[in-house]
C-alpha cells in the first residue's frame, strides 16, 4: 500500500468525524435512542466484565486439594514447565515431568530440588511411540503411588524459522510437529483418564496464536492451530465435564528467547536460502536482520513468574479462566489488548511504525 492509500484513508477518517455531527441531529429520534441504548449496554457489559475479574479473585478463588492428584507436564528441561514443575510438587500434586533429555541438567535439577513424588518421563511431543510410552509410564507411576490424572498441561515447544520465504519447509513441518501437533498427540491419549476424573487441559499458546507478527511465521502458524485446537477441545470437553484452559503469554525470558540459540537457527535456516532468494534480498539484509532479530529478543521480559502464577491458577483453581494472558504490566496488557481488536489495516499501520522505528531492515531489490 502506497501514500494514496494512507491519504485517502486519512481523509475519510476526517470527513467521517465531521459528517457524524450533522448526521445526527437529522437522524430519527429513535435512532438516537438506539445509539443511546446500544452505548449503555456496551458499557454495562464492559464494565461487568472488568470488574468481575476482581469479584472472582475475591470469591472464587477455591483451590482444588492436590492430595492423591497427578498433573502431567510436557517440556519440562527448562522454561515454564521447569518451574511449574517446582512449583506444582511444592503444593503437594504429584509431578509427571515430560523431559525431551531426561538426562539434561534440567532434569537433574527437577529430581534433586523436588520431592519424591515427582516423576521424570522421557518424552518427544513429535513422535507418536514416545507419546504412548510416557503413557504407559504415567499409568504405572499413578497405579504405584495411589494417585489420579488430574490435570495435562502442553507446555512443550519450539521456535524455528523467519518469514515465509526465508524460512526453510522443515522449519514450518518441525514448528508443526511440537506446537500443534504434539499438543494434539498429548491429549487425545490423556483424554481417557482425563474424563474418568473430571480434570482438566492447560495449552501453553502464545500471544502470536491471537495476531500474527511478520518474521516469525512457523510460530505464528503453529501456535494459531494451537488455539484453534484449545478452543475447540474447550467446547467438545465441556459435556465430560473436562476443563480446558489457554495460556497466552508474550514475550518472556525462557530457552526460547536465547540469543545463542536463536542465531544458530538463523544461520542453519539461511544456509539453505537459494540463491535467486539471497540476490533479492542482498548481505546487508541478512546483517541486519540478525541485529533486528537481537534487539526483539532483548525485549523480552524476565518476569517470567507473572507467566508461572497463572500456570499455577489454571491448574489449581476450582473456577479457573477460559484464558490466561500474561503480561509485564498494566500498559502492556492494555497495549496488547487494543492491539488484538483493532481492524488489521490499522493493525499492519501500527506494525510498520514499529519497524520504522526499529530500523528493520529492507530487501536490496524491494
Amino acid at each position: 500500500m502506497d501514500f494514496k492509500y494512507y491519504l485517502v484513508l486519512s481523509i475519510h477518517l476526517i470527513a467521517c468525524v465531521y459528517l457524524s455531527k450533522p448526521l445526527y441531529l437529522i437522524a430519527p429520534s429513535f435512532l438516537k435512542h438506539f445509539y443511546f441504548k446500544l452505548l449503555d449496554y456496551i458499557s454495562f457489559l464492559l464494565f461487568t466484565y472488568l470488574t468481575f475479574q476482581f469479584t472472582k479473585k475475591r470469591f472464587l478463588n477455591d483451590k482444588v486439594d492436590a492430595k492423591d492428584k497427578a498433573v502431567f507436564i510436557t517440556g519440562c528441561d527448562t522454561g515454564f514447565g521447569h518451574l511449574l514443575a517446582k512449583r506444582l510438587d511444592s503444593k503437594g500434586f504429584q509431578v509427571l515431568a515430560g523431559c525431551l533429555l531426561p538426562d539434561s541438567k534440567g532434569a537433574a535439577e527437577l529430581r534433586r530440588w523436588c520431592s519424591q513424588r515427582l516423576r521424570v518421563i522421557p518424552l518427544d511431543v513429535s513422535q507418536d511411540d514416545s507419546v504412548n510410552k510416557a503413557l504407559e509410564l504415567a499409568k504405572d507411576y499413578m497405579r504405584r503411588d495411589g494417585t489420579t490424572m488430574w490435570c495435562v498441561v502442553n507446555n512443550a515447544g519450539v521456535y524455528r524459522g523467519i518469514s515465509t520465504e526465508l524460512s526453510r519447509m522443515e522449519d514450518f513441518k518441525y514448528s508443526m510437529e511440537v506446537n500443534a501437533f504434539g499438543m494434539v498427540r498429548v491429549t487425545r491419549v490423556f483424554l481417557p483418564l482425563l474424563k474418568k476424573t473430571r480434570g482438566r487441559v492447560v495449552n501453553v499458546t502464545s500471544l502470536v496464536g491471537r495476531i500474527a507478527v511478520r518474521e516469525l511465521t512457523p510460530y505464528c502458524l503453529s501456535k494459531h492451530a494451537a488455539v484453534a485446537l484449545n478452543d475447540c477441545l474447550r467446547q467438545e470437553m465441556k459435556v465430560w465435564g473436562v476443563s480446558v484452559v489457554s495460556l497466552e503469554p508474550e514475550l518472556f525470558q525462557t530457552q526460547l528467547t536465547n540469543n545463542e540459540a536463536l542465531e544458530e537457527q538463523i544461520a542453519a535456516t539461511l544456509s539453505e536460502l537459494p540463491s535467486s532468494i539471497e540476490e533479492d534480498y542482498g548481505k546487508p539484509y541478512f546483517e541486519d536482520l540478525r541485529k533486528s532479530k537481537a534487539k526483539f529478543i532483548n525485549y523480552a521480559s524476565p518476569k517470567v513468574k507473572v507467566v508461572v502464577n497463572d500456570l499455577e491458577s489454571a491448574v489449581t483453581l476450582k473456577y479457573p479462566d477460559y484464558h490466561y494472558k500474561p503480561r509485564r504490566s498494566l500498559f502492556m496488557r492494555f497495549l496488547m489488548f487494543c492491539f488484538e481488536v483493532i481492524p488489521s489495516y490499522f493493525r499492519d499501520i501500527c506494525v510498520q511504525i514499529v519497524e520504522i522505528l526499529l530500523r528493520s531492515p529492507k530487501p536490496k531489490a524491494a
